[in-house]
């Protein structure tokens, strides 16, 4: 009966693998590789690029931007009942920034003031999908282009970064009224603006105002000290030349006053990771794999924010790769770890890769406008428009579904006679792993196969981090490698000769000695949190029971 059941379930697993074989995997990652059929939608009615895009009233909205020959355009334009609606805007706002505000007006301000991107503007309207009008009414205290805002709960819109300008805070009053009310510690374009708890605001970027890559990024405050974030020690944001809206990134609950965000980040060797930003902790995310970074056509270019489907709890960043097809990898953030998911599409020789998308309600992706990424590229800004659909319950990844089951049922069956041959066979020589008894692992041999399992697990926790979460559990490991709980833990033991808690908290341990190196003014409590332990208690007792000193005293004796 318990063989009949092994085999069982050993055909099901290799019948839904089966079923999903039109599927590529990247061999380096273990990510689902999906080809996706994508929509042309009818075109703008003005190419442009360097426009803002979002979504009111269920409308996907279009603002400004340059048109052809790197022209600004003081149009807009929405889309309903399968066309584009022109309008026309008070000002141009070629690199602007806009606030989907709480009352269901949106703010839109600032700009290049001029041909081919050059200056800054301070012009500001506010836009009625109501009635589909704008409406000039004020001026920004700082003129500005690639800057970003967010709307704070008390309804006043913070404002930060700048391009080839002096930066700095503003606050918009919710009224008529801007004004600097605060320095930053960087200057930035196009920043990550997230609010957190207390309305408070965290702002970071991994590029300054000319475009240079920044050291290593610092992360202001609106109401709080400057600080440094560890992560930002081997990682930084991603570069973006498109337009943020931070709230396109949440992943929590603002009624229960939990912010959460994911962002992008990419570290010096060009390797790309997803980070939840909670409140003023920035922590990677755990994904059963790495972003991949080789698409099927090669390496993939990642040019995007992370866009949230909070309904399905799904997340997407779009990238293109050389052969022109565009990509969109989609995190199920919501399970710990992360599926990762890249969709891929066909080749589009003729497609504006460098483009800005939007989420649309249905949960797909929709890119309007942009610029093909060759040199000069913003003098030929594109009309064209296409939709990623995700949510269409009758798309498989390649083939027929029909066709697929069929496969399926068939290899199911055939299964189903081998196993049962084999199992017969071999059952006497086989021993299954779970009558293996603790002792017994303890005292075995390490193996090849244990030296390799090793291996990934001692890299998934080098790479990952993995350790920074303070409820890691051995189960966490076990389904980023895909694998049993048993065969980690017994590994561990094996090889590092401990626990798996002992070989994880000794990684906790040592990010904790670096963090009081590089910060010695740190208090004990934020040390605790950043490393993974549950408190400061926990990393107390278990510095004392392995370095018989406290973290305090362990700080003072290495400053020595």
């Amino acid at each position: 009966m318990k063989s009949a059941l092994h085999i069982i379930l050993l055909s099901i697993t290799l019948v839904v693998t089966t079923r999903t074989m039109a599927t590529s995997v990247d061999k380096t990652t273990d990510c689902p590789f999906i080809k996706i059929e994508v929509e042309r939608l009818p075109d703008l009615n003005v190419p442009r690029s360097g426009h803002s895009v979002f979504v009111v009233n269920g409308e996907v909205t279009v603002v400004g931007g340059h048109t052809s020959g790197f022209v600004p355009t003081a149009t807009a334009e929405y889309y309903k009942d399968g066309e584009w609606h022109l309008l026309k805007t008070v000002y141009i706002h070629d690199g602007g920034f806009s606030v989907a505000m709480k009352s269901g007006k949106v703010l839109i301000a600032g700009g290049f003031k001029d041909n081919l991107g050059i200056g800054q503007s301070y012009e500001v309207e506010m836009y009625d999908p109501d009635t589909h009008s704008f409406k000039g009414f004020g001026c920004l205290d700082q003129k500005r282009a690639s800057a970003a805002a967010v709307e704070l709960d008390s309804g006043k819109v913070l404002i930060v970064g700048n391009w080839h300008a002096d930066d700095g805070m503003e606050i918009f009053d919710g009224e008529v009224s801007f004004t600097h009310i605060k320095d930053v510690s960087q200057t930035r374009c196009l920043p990550h603006v997230f609010c957190t708890s207390n309305n408070d605001v965290v702002i970071v970027a991994g590029y300054d105002t000319h475009g240079d890559q920044i050291g290593t990024p610092i992360v202001d405050r609106l109401r709080g000290d400057a600080f440094n974030a560890p992560l930002f020690e081997t990682w930084r944001p991603l570069k973006y030349d498109l337009a943020l809206h931070s709230d396109d990134s949440f992943i929590g609950d603002e009624a229960k006053g939990v912010y959460a965000y994911l962002m992008p980040v990419m570290n010096e060797s060009g390797q790309v990771a997803i980070v939840e930003v909670r409140d003023t902790v920035f922590s990677p995310l755990s994904t059963v794999c790495p972003v991949p970074m080789n698409g099927i056509g090669g390496q993939i270019q990642y040019i995007s924010p992370v866009f949230v489907d909070r309904l399905r709890q799904r997340g997407y960043m779009v990238g293109f790769d050389d052969s022109h097809r565009l990509y969109a990898l989609c995190i199920d953030y919501a399970k710990s770890p992360a599926p990762l998911t890249l969709y891929h599409t066909d080749p589009l020789p003729d497609a504006a890769l460098m483009t800005i998308p939007i989420l649309t309600q249905d949960g797909d992706l929709m890119l309007t406008g942009g610029v093909s990424p060759v040199p000069n590229g913003n003098f030929s800004s594109s009309a064209q428009v296409w939709l990623l659909r995700f949510n269409n319950e009758t798309r498989v990844a390649s083939g027929d579904a029909t066709s697929a089951w069929l496969w399926g049922g068939i290899t199911l069956l055939i299964l189903i006679l081998v196993g049962f041959f084999v199992m017969a066979k071999f059952k006497r020589y086989r021993k299954d792993p779970s009558e293996v008894s603790e002792k017994e692992s303890l005292d075995a041999t390490p193996v090849r196969g244990d030296e390799q399992l090793m291996q990934r697990i001692c890299q998934l926790m080098d790479e990952q981090q993995l350790f920074l979460r303070s409820g890691l559990k051995v189960s966490d490991i076990a389904v980023a490698l895909g694998t049993n709980s048993r065969y980690v833990s017994d590994c561990i033991k094996a090889i590092k000769g401990c626990p798996f808690l002992q070989f994880v908290n000794d990684y906790r341990m040592d990010y904790a000695k670096e963090l009081m190196r590089k910060y010695p003014d740190k208090k004990i409590s934020a040390v605790a949190m950043e490393s993974g332990f549950s408190n400061d208690k926990a990393l107390t007792r278990y510095f004392k029971e392995h370095t018989g000193m406290t973290p305090t005293e362990w700080k003072n004796n290495d400053q020595k």
